[in-house]
């Protein structure tokens, strides 16, 4: 458990500059050079004890760039196909360099997580070097691609934009686990969740305009808003480092602990398998409606808004359910009642049973996929917070291919068989639905290690 210093007192002056201070440059720029940002913003480093409204204002704090991320791809992967189609009159190259997210969540991750774990201390914190390298990359990329002249130069800013993403946000997402106490793990992990909402609906709905009063201009704004949010990050790492608690020192975990944590793996299992499912439920509910059911696109369009509305509710939700009975008991709940609910969607054959269950069955989703970085945190071995957030990142990338690879697969073999009545899109239902019950096993064990590494209270 941490330990709650003696005094609120404010944190200590900053050092007179010296030659090794001149290393920390960026930082003072973003910082102002002085820790008083994090004073005129109330921020504090919470304790295990304290009351949740005194550490709101650093959870704002730390998920401003969850925001600003979240905006980003949404702009990338939703309006850049506009912009590659205007340079090849392929869909399927758009799709595949599209879909390079989910190879490059593959490898660069687990990568970039392991090396913030084990940086030596320095001025800048193990996780901002990360954050300074890949931040202007995926900047870079998103503002180039819009200019681009060329299908390979568009290509090039994509990927780009793809390997400053996963080297910015598995260190980012480590630093939660770095300052925050572990009872309010969940808490921060559904405020980002909103947060990660906010950006992706704020995206959504101004790109279309944006791009049609100038095509960059979406790009470009997406650039800015990474940008402004990830200045948030200059008081917080401030904060850190100039009242740092000796908790907040621990020997880097290595690779091969990771690796040879059984319950680690169990996760990343689990939690691929929720993305896969997950992944498989963007990708054809739009055709189920569709195609399936034989509804305009403006009905999968209401449907769509539905699943959006409960992952935002549901975020707050499962931060709160979570802290009264525990991350890995409100999440095995959660998964039984959504794996049932997407299962049961196979018996339909109209929309209208299905959009009665689909606000329930879609916020148990929402506690389910918001809670797994709280127990990642948990479950991972002392001093390797960073490589789970890249084995976080990493399952996740296996899920985002297998679960269209799978339900595609699925529907082709089906829809002239079982689910002929629904040219086999309906066999979506029991595909992901199948995935999920699949990790029940898992969350069962997890859920005593999960209690076990639990601090008490």
């Amino acid at each position: 458990m941490h330990s709650p210093p003696e005094h609120r007192a404010p944190c200590a002056p900053v050092a007179e500059i010296t030659p090794e201070r001149l290393r920390d440059t960026l930082l003072d720029r973003l910082t102002d050079g002085r820790e008083r940002h994090a004073q005129r913003w109330h921020l504090q480093l919470p304790n295990d004890n304290d009351p949740v409204s005194a550490s709101r204002p650093l959870l704002v704090a730390l998920g401003l760039p969850t925001f600003g991320l979240a905006f980003a791809m949404a702009m990338l992967t939703t309006y850049g196909p506009v912009v590659l189609l205007g340079l090849t009159d392929s869909p399927a190259r758009v799709g595949a360099l599209i879909g390079g997210e989910g190879a490059f969540a593959l490898a660069i991750p687990l990568v970039a997580g392991v090396l913030s774990d084990r940086l030596p201390p320095s001025t800048l914190g193990r996780r901002l070097p990360f954050v300074i390298v890949g931040g202007p990359m995926l900047v870079a990329g998103l503002v180039l691609l819009p200019f681009a002249p060329v299908y390979s130069v568009a290509g090039a800013a994509v990927l780009i934009y793809f390997i400053g993403y996963y080297l910015y946000y598995p260190p980012y997402r480590a630093l939660y686990a770095d300052i925050l106490p572990r009872t309010l793990y969940a808490r921060a992990q559904a405020s980002q969740a909103v947060l990660r909402g906010a950006g992706l609906g704020a995206a959504l709905i101004a790109g279309g305009f944006l791009l049609g009063t100038w095509m960059p201009l979406p790009f470009v704004i997406a650039g800015g808003v990474v940008l402004a949010t990830t200045l948030a990050l200059g008081p917080v790492v401030r904060l850190q480092r100039t009242c740092r608690r000796d908790t907040l020192d621990y020997a880097p975990g290595s690779v091969r602990d990771l690796l040879s944590s059984k319950r680690m793996i169990a996760f990343a299992v689990a939690n691929a398998l929720w993305e896969l499912s997950f992944a498989g439920l963007k990708s054809f509910i739009v055709l189920y409606v569709v195609k399936g059911l034989g509804h305009s696109p403006t009905t999968a369009s209401i449907v769509i808004a539905v699943v959006a509305v409960a992952y935002v509710v549901g975020a707050p939700i499962a931060g709160r359910l979570a802290d009264k009975y525990g991350v890995a008991q409100v999440m095995l709940a959660a998964a039984t009642v959504y794996g049932l609910g997407l299962c049961i969607g196979t018996v339909p054959t109209t929309l209208t049973p299905m959009v009665i269950a689909l606000p329930f069955v879609a916020l148990a989703g929402a506690v389910l996929l918001t809670l797994p970085p709280a127990l990642a945190f948990l479950l991972a071995p002392a001093g390797g917070q960073g490589a789970a957030a890249g084995l976080l990142d990493l399952s996740r990338g296996i899920g985002v291919v297998l679960g269209p690879v799978l339900v595609g697969a699925a529907v082709t073999e089906t829809a002239d068989g079982w689910f002929s009545s629904t040219q086999g899109y309906a066999v979506m239902w029991p595909v992901i639905g199948v995935a999920v019950l699949a990790t029940l096993p898992i969350l069962r064990g997890l859920r005593t290690a999960a209690h076990e590494s639990a601090p008490s209270l």
